[in-house]
């Protein structure tokens, strides 16, 4: 089951029409053992458990576990081993001389190794950092990303929902008229076309119904994908949440007075300018595209530098020996026997010294990493204005789309008026109960956008609507 979440909003919300939700949300046909879902719940459920957020979760996982592998590398390493060795006929003396010798050995002892590749392991380390702060910075993007579907998905569930409603209650308007048709035409009061005209209108509205219903079911699978529930679960929407609400306020789709209140401080809404400064400062691709920049930064340091600081090898070994002549004894004789080194040395060549290629391969990557950030840059600046553009364009929709329900509805009322009392004829009220139906329809849709490219551009603008 999902948790029952709490009933407030989650942001500012402009004051609903308390005619909007018993207008758009007739009683419609369900399946068994429907689930209620709000918007909280489904926010909550985004960032929790979802496949693509647990993805990343690992991506970072592996990242910090390279960046330790990388510091790792500083520290020496212990061996530990036995070996038997015995040698038979022909030999080489150190003078040069060929000798017969029969002979055989054991050692037994500890090691402790370490080779430090002084400049590689540091500028590697450094990039191991660099890169996993660049993985925290996608484990946010994906987390947000995933938290913005969801609402859009939410959105659609509610907008699908509510048609299902208007489209039902324009089937019962349909079939309420064809019936009454049908019994006037029998008794020859009124037209016979008539009753075929709102008979194509009834399996116009069940055609209707059906398709709203195909896409509620599409809706709730899509969001239960993403909320990692079970798809077969029939997934119901809160109607009271399917309202405009202003997550950023916009200077072009609100009164100053509107804007003040949602944006909860008095001060004007931002313009587009300074939505788009705060983007540049608050979105975790730029943080993510910056870290792999460092990243390919510190490896192009390492590949002009790091040939220039000298390997350090060191090794010990403590153990014993023992042996002798001919097939005898393999340990006779055996006591301590003890080795010590250290050495420096510089890489000539592939990898090291006047390796020109690794100098041009590091200066490309570098090139690239700038590239790529300045088009990350440039991503963010256009998808703020687009969908700044697109929530001050529905803004001005739903005024207008509000202003012809209205006119729909009050048109819808007088034609009913008219038909009972016999002055208005069904031709009529069959358009004007279609133009309500159309102008309902075309309402919520306009809501449902405004609310989805709120959301949208709350996440373009670096910001994350709550869970609460």
């Amino acid at each position: 089951m999902i948790p029952a979440p709490p009933s407030a909003p989650v942001a500012r919300v402009s004051r609903p029409v308390i005619l909007f939700t018993t207008l758009f949300f007739a009683p419609v046909a369900v399946t068994a053992a429907p689930q209620p879902i709000d918007l909280a719940t489904t926010l909550r459920l985004a960032g929790a458990d979802n496949l693509s957020v647990k993805i990343a979760q690992e991506k970072l996982a592996e990242a910090r576990a390279d960046a330790a592998i990388a510091r790792e590398r500083m520290f020496p390493w212990v061996t530990a081993g036995l070996g038997f060795r015995q040698h038979e006929n022909n030999l080489q003396t150190v003078e040069g001389r060929i000798i017969d010798a029969d002979k055989r050995s054991f050692s037994a002892g500890v090691g402790l190794n370490a080779q430090w590749d002084l400049g590689e392991v540091y500028y590697q380390k450094l990039a191991a950092q660099q890169r996993a702060r660049a993985e925290e910075a996608a484990l946010t993007t994906q987390r947000q990303n995933t938290v913005t579907d969801a609402a859009l998905a939410y959105y659609e569930l509610l907008r699908t929902t509510a048609t299902i409603g208007i489209a039902t209650e324009a089937l019962a308007i349909s079939e309420r008229h064809h019936a009454q048709l049908v019994a006037s035409a029998s008794a020859g009061v009124t037209f016979a076309g008539d009753v075929q005209r709102v008979a194509t209108a009834r399996a116009r509205h069940e055609t209707a119904v059906e398709q709203a219903r195909e896409q509620a079911r599409i809706a709730a699978a899509r969001l239960a994908e993403l909320l990692k529930l079970d798809p077969t679960v029939d997934l119901t929407p809160n109607p009271a949440e399917l309202i405009p609400t202003t997550l950023v306020p916009t200077s072009s789709s609100s009164s100053p007075s509107e804007l003040k209140r949602a944006a909860g401080t008095g001060a004007p809404a931002p313009d587009l300018p300074a939505l788009v400064s705060r983007a540049l400062a608050a979105r975790p691709e730029l943080t993510q595209a910056d870290a792999r920049l460092a990243a390919v930064r510190e490896q192009h340091h390492g590949a002009r530098t790091a040939p220039l600081i000298p390997v350090v090898s060191a090794q010990a070994t403590l153990g014993g020996l023992g042996g002798d002549t001919g097939l005898r004894s393999w340990s006779r004789g055996f006591d301590s026997a003890n080795d010590y080194s250290v050495g420096l040395s510089w890489r000539i060549g592939p990898g090291g010294l006047f390796d020109r290629s690794r100098v041009r391969s590091s200066e490309a990557r570098l090139r690239r990493g700038e590239l790529e950030l300045e088009q990350t840059r440039d991503a963010i600046r256009r998808q703020v204005v687009e969908f700044h553009a697109r929530a001050v364009s529905l803004s001005a929709q739903l005024a207008s789309l509000r202003a012809a329900l209205d006119a729909a509805t009050k048109t819808a009322e007088l034609s009913r008026d008219r038909r009972a009392q016999a002055v208005g004829g069904v031709l009529e009220d069959l358009i004007a109960e279609d133009e309500l139906t159309r102008a309902r329809r075309d309402y919520v849709a306009a809501v449902a956008a405004f609310d989805q490219s709120q959301h949208a551009l709350l996440r373009a603008v670096g910001g994350e609507a709550p869970a609460k």
